[in-house]
C-alpha cells in the first residue's frame, strides 16, 4: 500500500476508529516503512494525554448522601413506630360514644349478704358471705356463728379448713346488678381505666374509660381480651343517684344504675 494512503489513514488509526482490516494494513506498512513509522510517532506525541478524572471525591459525596438518607429514613420509621405504639398500645384513644352498647341484668334477686370481720393468721379481714333467696337465717350469739338453712355459714377457707362467720356481723340485702359495655371496634383488646371500689358506699359513683388497643402484655388489671367489659354493682350501691360514667373521646355517657336495678327487679321503685 502506498505511503500517501497510509498517511491518510494514520489519523483514524491514532484515534482508534479504524476497522480491523485497516488497522492490520497500517501496522503491516509501518513495520516496513521507516518514514511512515516516524510520522506515526510524531502524531502520537502531538496528541495530549487526557488525564483520567479523580472520582474519589464524588464517591465520598455519594457515600455521605447515602448515610444521611439512611439516617433520615431511620428517624422517620422510628417516629412512625413510636407514634403507632403510643396510639395503639401505650396510650390509645378512648372509644367513641357512638361505638358502645350497654346490656344489663340482675343476679341473686332476693338473696342476702352477711358482712363480717374475721381474724385469720393474725390479720383482720373483711369478708362477705352469700345467702341464697328464701333461706332461713339465724344469728347465734351464744355459739358465735350464723346458721343458714341449718348449716354454719362459711365465708372462706384456710388450709382447706372452713372459716365460719361470727355472730357480730351485719345482714344486708343481696343481689348484683351486672352492666356489660360492648365496644364496636376492630381491635381485639381493651385497655381499661376503672378505679377499684374502696369499701361499701351508696349510691355508687363509678367512672370507666375503655380504650381499644393491640395486645401489649399479660396484665389482667388493665387489659381485657375481647370487646366487652362487665361491671358488677351490689344492690347496696344501686340506690337513688347511683351512676356509672363512661368517659368517651367525644362525650361522657352516664348510666343510671338505680334505674337499671329497678328495671331488672333488683330494687323496688
Amino acid at each position: 500500500m502506498k505511503c500517501e494512503i497510509i498517511k491518510d489513514l494514520l489519523p483514524v488509526y491514532c484515534d482508534g476508529l479504524a476497522s480491523d482490516e485497516t488497522r492490520n494494513a497500517v501496522e503491516t506498512h509501518i513495520a516496513e516503512c521507516k518514514d511512515c513509522r516516524a510520522l506515526l510517532s510524531q502524531m502520537k506525541e502531538a496528541v495530549p494525554e487526557v488525564p483520567k478524572p479523580d472520582i474519589q471525591p464524588m464517591k465520598k459525596i455519594k457515600r455521605t448522601l447515602r448515610l444521611r438518607l439512611a439516617l433520615v429514613i431511620g428517624m422517620v420509621c422510628l417516629g412512625i413506630f413510636v407514634g403507632l405504639y403510643n396510639m395503639l398500645i401505650a396510650n390509645p384513644m378512648a372509644i367513641s360514644s357512638k361505638n358502645i352498647s350497654v346490656r344489663h341484668f340482675a343476679e341473686g334477686i332476693g338473696s342476702q349478704y352477711y358482712d363480717c370481720q374475721v381474724k385469720v393468721k393474725g390479720q383482720t379481714r373483711f369478708l362477705r358471705g352469700d345467702i341464697p333467696p328464701n333461706s332461713e337465717v339465724k344469728i347465734d350469739k351464744e355459739n358465735d356463728c350464723v346458721w343458714v338453712n341449718g348449716k354454719k355459714l362459711a365465708v372462706m377457707s384456710v388450709d382447706y379448713e372452713p372459716v365460719y362467720a361470727p355472730a357480730d356481723g351485719k345482714l344486708t340485702d343481696g343481689g348484683v346488678l351486672l352492666v356489660e359495655i360492648t365496644c364496636d371496634t376492630p381491635m381485639k383488646y381493651l385497655k381499661r381505666d376503672y378505679p377499684p371500689r374502696f369499701g361499701e358506699f351508696s349510691p355508687a359513683e363509678q367512672e370507666l374509660t375503655l380504650r381499644p388497643c393491640l395486645k401489649h402484655k399479660e396484665d389482667g388489671e388493665h387489659y381485657i381480651e375481647g370487646k366487652s367489659f362487665m361491671a358488677d354493682f351490689p344492690v347496696t350501691q344501686c340506690g337513688e343517684g347511683a351512676t356509672l360514667t363512661v368517659h368517651c373521646r367525644d362525650k361522657d355517657v352516664v348510666i343510671d344504675l338505680h334505674k337499671l336495678a329497678v328495671e331488672d327487679g333488683l330494687l323496688e321503685e
